[in-house]
């Protein structure tokens, strides 16, 4: 039995990461997984010396979280807590295979227990799935890569009988979390802050009309909408970027908040952008949950067009980067600054570079690595977080948008229209700079049949919205990797 050895405190958004475990102990919405599918053969012996390697390395899979005198605390043990899950599938088809990945990622986390998971699956000899999973209060979008990273090298060395010829950590996380605190109280953080409070003073979190009232307790259960972005569309995105002189991402973003300003009827308001607080080689192969959301400020006008949303999108990214180091929940606290928000994934960045999965595939393109074919296998996650949280992913086959939403207030219907949208206002935006946001029509030509029946008829269906009818939903009061975009861009 590991024995703890000492107990620190937590940065900032593990604090909120904790609140929500606390309120929603069962939900997996936290949960960031990473399934592989691994061809060829595989000694479970070595793997299982891999993992407990990891486990010496990486301060975080040695830690669990509980409270002491009514504060959450992290405790970190001497030893590693992860151990290998094996599971033999023997005989079972592929399709029981994703499903068990499945179920191995999303099976929620008791972070006084443990935080991290690593599960063998083996179907045959040669056919095996390895699932990491973290919960985010340990993890972000680099952290799941450099999980199965280690896990990976470690077990090619291991399988030679050789030790792992791992980069030395020169950090720690608590070395990070030590930082933030210094650096919160310094002249140049409260600085940060207050630039951040400045930026958006006056604005307000973008409101998407909902289905349902928003609960008084959320049950962080969520659904996906996957849509792979026409091929024009991709291929003309870094022309139109750099014809408005800003970066594809602003481009994306500020189709978002065009899309957003259209369907919430609000000029002036706040989406969020999570981003990496990462800060020199110390934390490149650091596991840990270096995540910052900013909030970042859109306002249009009748004559905006997407040349000049973009513009500002770009500036307010950049200008809030400078400040991405001072943490969001400090700065605001008890304060919903955004119910919304759009980062970006750039797998060909990351190591080893695995291909993402196309939508409508179960399984990605596979590539080589420590000896393996490995390959990703498509899971949902992350859903149930924010209202609507949209990830652009690049696959082999193009890009692809993905709509994570909260199923206690919007319904996939209107997802899917809200997605629709998306790719409409997205291929004006890349025809013409200059277009006028006001001028795109959003409305598909179903959507115009059904309207004209309705006229027809004489009735009316409320379960239809339109995306320039704000009206017609119910809007009431009540995030993680563009994360690290910035890093590897």
């Amino acid at each position: 039995m590991s024995t703890a050895v000492r107990a620190l405190p937590l940065t900032t958004i593990q604090e909120s990461m904790w609140t929500a475990y606390r309120i929603a102990p069962d939900s997996a919405a936290y949960n960031i997984v990473m399934p592989l599918r691994l061809r060829g053969r595989v000694d479970p012996a070595a793997m299982e010396a891999a993992v407990a390697s990891v486990g010496e390395r990486q301060e975080l899979l040695r830690s669990v979280f509980t409270e002491q005198d009514g504060r959450p605390v992290r405790v970190v043990a001497e030893h590693p807590l992860i151990r290998l899950e094996f599971r033999d599938l023997d005989g079972a088809d592929e399709a029981h295979l994703f499903q068990a990945a499945e179920e191995a990622g999303a099976r929620p986390f008791r972070l006084e227990a443990g935080t991290f998971r690593v599960v063998l699956l083996r179907r045959a000899d040669d056919d095996w799935a390895l699932v990491t999973s973290a919960h985010h209060i340990v993890s972000d979008f680099t952290s799941r890569w450099l999980l199965v990273r280690d896990v990976l090298d470690a077990y090619a060395a291991h399988a030679t009988g050789t030790a792992p010829a791992w980069r030395p950590l020169t950090s720690s996380y608590t070395d990070h979390a030590a930082e933030e605190l210094r650096y919160t109280a310094s002249d140049a953080g409260l600085l940060a802050a207050e630039e951040w409070r400045t930026a958006v003073r006056g604005s307000a979190p973008a409101e998407l009309p909902l289905d349902r009232p928003r609960p008084r307790v959320r049950s962080l259960r969520g659904d996906t909408v996957v849509r792979r972005l026409a091929p024009e569309s991709a291929d003309g995105l870094g022309p139109a970027a750099n014809a408005a002189g800003v970066t594809p991402f602003a481009y994306l973003l500020a189709v978002f908040q065009a899309l957003t300003h259209r369907w919430s009827g609000q000029d002036d308001f706040l989406l969020g952008v999570p981003a990496s607080a990462r800060s020199g080689r110390g934390q490149r192969d650091l596991i840990g949950c270096f995540l910052n959301t900013m909030p970042v400020r859109a306002e249009f006008g009748p004559d905006t067009t997407f040349r000049s949303a973009a513009t500002q999108a770009g500036e307010r990214v950049m200008r809030g980067m400078f400040g991405v180091r001072y943490p969001c929940g400090l700065a605001f606290p008890d304060t919903v600054l955004f119910r919304a928000a759009l980062f970006l994934v750039q797998m060909d960045r990351m190591e080893p570079p695995v291909p993402n999965v196309p939508p409508g595939a179960a399984l990605g393109q596979s590539i080589s690595y420590a000896g393996l074919d490995i390959a990703l296998i498509d899971v949902p996650q992350q859903e149930g977080q924010l209202d609507l949280l949209l990830r652009i992913e690049q696959t082999p086959d193009g890009v692809t948008a993905v709509f994570s939403y909260d199923t206690d207030v919007l319904d996939r219907a209107s997802v899917e229209r809200l997605a629709d949208g998306y790719e409409r206002l997205l291929a004006a935006a890349v025809r013409d700079p200059d277009t006028r946001i006001a001028d795109v029509e959003l409305a598909g030509a179903a959507d115009v049949d059904a309207l004209l029946a309705l006229g027809d008829s004489g009735t009316y269906d409320d379960s239809f919205g339109s995306f320039d009818s704000p009206d017609s939903f119910e809007s009431l009061d009540s995030f993680e990797s563009f994360e690290n975009a910035w890093d590897h861009r």
